[in-house]
């Protein structure tokens, strides 16, 4: 009863300001329970609620999940607003493209191997000729990640350090650090989240 009337109240608050375009929650390996994507479909909920438009999740793993996995994961969650793409071969899933909310969930693929493969692909390009090596600069490596979004807010769960997810795409991001587990997060945890965002003046790096 108490959750509800405060999920109100910050409801209220934030619907004042404006709210992340895009948010990104990072979930911590540690204590991550086997059926961790069950509340995916929650989450999304929450972020269509407050007209936020993209949303990415990471799930830490030491190593990606198999395809199998990765596909059965799609299939519980296809009653999400919008069907989107599965891209099984990079331990990824996709989901929005014209509905409410962009989603896409990364399982076990971190920011430097996503950078890594950038920089390969930039260098096999430079030594077919297809680009000149004057030409490689920030824009040429960016075009090349796979996650295009550029969070506003990264929400990271269950832990005090930074991940390495989308280290190249995060890098004027707000961070905003919750000691709650994946299972264990509330929606009054997602909204102060929103609300501490809202609170600071960005400075995007100056």
């Amino acid at each position: 009863m108490l959750n509800r009337l405060r999920e109100k109240m910050l409801v209220k608050e934030i619907r004042i300001g404006e709210v992340p375009s895009c948010i990104a929650v990072v979930i911590s390996a540690e204590g991550l329970e086997p059926r961790w994507w069950r509340k995916v479909a929650v989450m999304a909920d929450w972020c269509i609620s407050l007209g936020i438009r993209e949303a990415a999740l990471f799930s830490e793993r030491v190593e990606p999940e198999p395809v199998e996995k990765v596909e059965d994961i799609a299939k519980e969650l296809s009653d999400l607003p919008a069907k989107g793409i599965l891209l099984a071969k990079e331990g990824e899933i996709s989901f929005g493209k014209g509905g409410p909310l962009d989603l896409i969930i990364s399982i076990g693929r971190g920011g430097k191997s996503e950078v890594t493969e950038a920089i390969r692909s930039v260098l096999e390009d430079v030594q077919s000729g297809l680009v000149d090596p004057e030409e490689v600069d920030e824009a040429a490596i960016e075009s090349r990640l796979q996650l295009k979004q550029r969070p506003d807010l990264m929400i990271r769960l269950g832990a005090k350090e930074l991940s390495d997810f989308m280290i190249w795409q995060s890098a004027y991001s707000e961070l905003y650090f919750v000691d709650r587990s994946w299972d264990r997060l509330k929606k009054v945890d997602f909204l102060r989240a929103v609300r501490d965002y809202q609170r600071r003046e960005r400075r995007f790096g100056r």
